[in-house]
C-alpha cells in the first residue's frame, strides 16, 4: 500500500515539474522580444484604435513570417493609409515611415499578418528584420 501511494506521489510531483518546465519555456519565448510603444491613438467608440510599436529582438527567429511579397503590400496598404491619416499625431512620422521602407527593401525582412477572429476587426502586421534586430508592429482594432 505504501509503495502504491509513493508511486502516485512521485507521478504527481513529476507532473508538476513537467507543467512548470513547459510554462517556463513559454514565458521565455514571450520575453524574447521587447515592444516599445511609438504611437497610441486615442481610443474611439467601441475601443477602436491604431497603435504602432517598435520591436527590439533578443532572440532570432522567434516570430515566423514570410518574405516581403505582393501580399504584404496589399495587407500593409490600408494600415499605412491609417498611419498617414494620423501623421500629425505621430511623433517622428517621417523617420518611422522611412525606417519601415528601409526594412521593406531589405531582402532579410519578413512579415507576419494576423487577424484575430475572436476580436472581430483586429489586425496586426509584424515587419521584422533579424539581421538588424529591428521591427515594427502596426496594430489595428476596428
Amino acid at each position: 500500500m505504501k509503495n502504491k501511494k509513493l508511486k502516485i506521489l512521485i507521478l504527481i510531483i513529476l507532473g508538476f515539474l513537467a507543467v512548470f518546465s513547459i510554462s517556463k519555456k513559454n514565458t521565455q519565448k514571450n520575453n524574447s522580444y521587447k515592444i516599445k510603444g511609438i504611437y497610441k491613438s486615442q481610443r474611439a467608440f467601441g475601443d477602436d484604435y491604431f497603435d504602432i510599436y517598435e520591436i527590439i529582438i533578443d532572440d532570432k527567429n522567434i516570430i515566423k513570417g514570410k518574405s516581403i511579397d505582393d501580399d504584404y503590400y496589399k495587407k500593409s496598404k490600408g494600415l499605412k493609409q491609417i498611419m498617414k491619416t494620423s501623421k500629425e499625431e505621430i511623433d517622428d512620422y517621417d523617420d518611422i515611415l522611412h525606417s519601415i521602407e528601409i526594412l521593406e527593401k531589405n531582402p532579410s525582412t519578413i512579415y507576419k499578418y494576423q487577424e484575430d477572429f475572436d476580436k472581430k476587426g483586429h489586425k496586426s502586421l509584424f515587419i521584422i528584420n533579424y539581421d538588424l534586430n529591428k521591427g515594427y508592429i502596426l496594430d489595428l482594432q476596428i
